[in-house]
This record gives structure tokens, C-alpha cells and sequence, in this order.
């Protein structure tokens, strides 16, 4: 079923409407920020996610590929560089630098001998990281189910 906005209702409903999705990303944030100190360290994670595996989106997945259980090819995935990080997340580039190699210290991240940014291995499959996950999916499933009773959202 999809869902389309209609736009005299989202027009009319506007504050409600903002305030429900501020208070989604704020949630999301908090989400992201379980396994790191700050919001900061939190966007960086959330852009090396959406750099480096965006073009999955794209791509036809095995069965198993689409579970976060499976590790995918590091050649499947797009490149991920502090300065890509730094230009998706508008915190600058020194800084960037300074909290990747926080999260490379931490064990969060590794840097490949060609500058690459990745998550370590295994790190995507932890329980936590599941477990975030799902918080997220039911964050959305109430967004949506907001917007819809709303009228914000509606069958096309």
C-alpha cells in the first residue's frame, strides 16, 4: 500500500505535523546515541551507514544479505572517508577526523589501509546494534501511524 501526503491536510496540520517529526528525529537520535557518547559520534555512525551502503538499496541482495546477521563483501560497499563524513554530517573535517579515530579507538570503526572507514567486523551484527533496530522500525511505525490518523498520510 502506498502512502502519499496530502498536502491541504499537511498544509492545515502543519505545527502537529512538525512537532511529530521533530520528536521522531530526536528519538532516532537518542537511538544512535546508546552505544556512543554524544550526538556527534551518533551522526558519524548514522553517515558511515548511508555512504557506504546506500547503493545496497540498489543493488539486488541475496536472501541472506538482507539480514544485518550477514556480513556483506566489503567490495559491495561504497567508499566512506573522513571528508565524505565531514561534507554528510556539516561537522567539520578536523573534528570528524578526531572522532573517527575516537571510534576507531573505541573499537566502533576501522581504517583501511587506503583511508576507508568501516564499521569493525561483527560490529553490525551484535545484539545492540539489532536491538536499535527494531526501536527505530517501532519509532517509525508510529510516525507513520500518527501521520495517518492525521490524514498527513493516506493510501495513493
Amino acid at each position: 500500500m502506498p502512502l502519499i501526503v496530502d498536502e491541504d491536510v499537511a498544509r492545515s496540520a502543519s505545527r502537529p505535523t512538525f512537532i511529530a517529526l521533530s520528536l521522531f528525529t530526536m528519538r532516532a537520535m537518542e537511538h544512535w546515541k546508546l552505544d556512543v557518547d554524544d550526538h556527534d559520534d551518533a551522526m558519524i555512525l548514522v553517515a558511515i551507514v548511508a555512504i557506504s551502503s546506500e547503493r545496497l538499496l540498489r543493488m539486488e541482495l541475496s536472501p541472506e544479505e538482507k539480514a544485518l546477521a550477514t556480513t556483506i563483501k566489503p567490495e559491495r560497499l561504497a567508499r566512506c572517508n573522513v571528508s565524505s563524513i565531514a561534507s554528510a554530517t556539516g561537522i567539520n573535517r578536523e573534528t570528524t577526523r578526531r572522532r573517527v579515530n575516537a571510534l576507531i579507538d573505541q573499537g566502533l570503526l576501522v581504517r583501511e589501509a587506503d583511508g576507508n572507514i568501516a564499521f569493525a567486523p561483527g560490529i553490525l551484527q551484535r545484539e545492540s546494534i539489532l536491538e536499535l533496530f527494531r526501536r527505530q522500525l517501532e519509532a517509525v511505525a508510529r510516525l507513520a501511524n500518527e501521520l495517518i490518523r492525521s490524514g498527513v498520510l493516506r493510501e495513493a
